[in-house]
């Protein structure tokens, strides 16, 4: 155990600004709207009228108009955090070969699935840690927000648009982190690129098979199949764990993202030095 803490702050001091990139990008962003946000309302200080709207909602109605509000800010949080996995995730396996020292951390006397196991948990999830923080101040930001709008403090269907947020981003990684962390034991570099690329050409193979055939076979879309396995995402239906949770594709993500583990720790076991 004292092994695999030590990896694991080992791969978070490696890459300690890549982790919280994503946090000032966020901050910036929410600084520069409050910033326009008090400049339009000094400039039109006169017209402005302060009190509450007579809403035409009930207690339940605003309740969900928060949880869902919330969970559209996070679906943008999510999306930033998302781009800085994967580009963490492409180069899980590889990025000691980039730096010429790999030769170094495969002498080292700990097992390659313990090794393997940090990269994992840190390259493709330990975003959540830091999404989660800046969820939970954005959410009382809107719990305030909503106050001061509509009469309304309902901090905790903000934090349950929030939780529903990070379960989101959580889905992502499972299955588009897992794939790249495996893509990431195949390719030296620009994982992300070669493996998205990699994708297409199956795709496109898969699209002329059918078409010499006329489209008596059905072949599967790779991209769809990897969305699907996702579960329930977005609004189609109720906004709520049952609906986020309650998807049996999802459990199909999990059985996805321990192949694509296993997969990349056999490829990065055997794998030369030297290649």
């Amino acid at each position: 155990m004292s092994h695999f803490i030590t990896l694991i702050k080992t791969e978070y001091l490696k890459r300690k600004s890549a982790y919280w990139l994503p946090v000032w990008i966020i901050a910036g962003i929410t600084l520069l709207v409050l910033i326009i946000a008090l400049t339009a309302m000094i400039a039109n200080w006169d017209e402005i009228q302060v009190g509450f709207f007579n809403m035409a909602f009930d207690y339940e109605d605003i309740q969900d108009g928060v949880k869902i509000g919330m969970y559209g800010a996070m679906a943008f949080i999510a999306f930033v955090f998302a781009l800085f996995m994967l580009m963490s995730a492409q180069n899980s396996l590889s990025k000691e070969k980039e730096l010429d020292c790999e030769l170094f951390y495969r002498c080292q006397p700990i097992n390659i699935w313990t090794c393997s196991a940090a990269k994992y948990l840190m390259h493709v999830y330990a975003g959540t840690v830091l999404l989660f923080i800046v969820g939970f101040v954005v959410a009382i930001i809107t719990a305030i927000a909503s106050a001061w709008t509509i009469g309304g403090f309902y901090p905790g269907s903000a934090l349950y648009g929030m939780l529903l947020g990070i379960i989101t981003y959580l889905k992502v990684c499972l299955i588009f982190g897992s794939l790249y962390y495996f893509f990431s034991s195949i390719f030296n570099n620009n994982a992300f690129i070669k493996g998205t690329a990699l994708l297409g050409i199956i795709e496109l193979i898969f699209y002329l098979i059918e078409e010499l055939f006329r489209n008596t076979i059905s072949l599967p879309n790779i991209f769809t199949n990897l969305v699907a396995m996702m579960g329930n995402i977005g609004m189609n239906g109720e906004l709520g764990l049952k609906y986020a949770l309650g998807d049996y594709n999802l459990l199909l993500g999990v059985l996805f993202a321990g192949a694509c583990y296993i997969g990349a720790t056999f490829i990065y076991r055997y794998k030369r030095t030297e290649m």
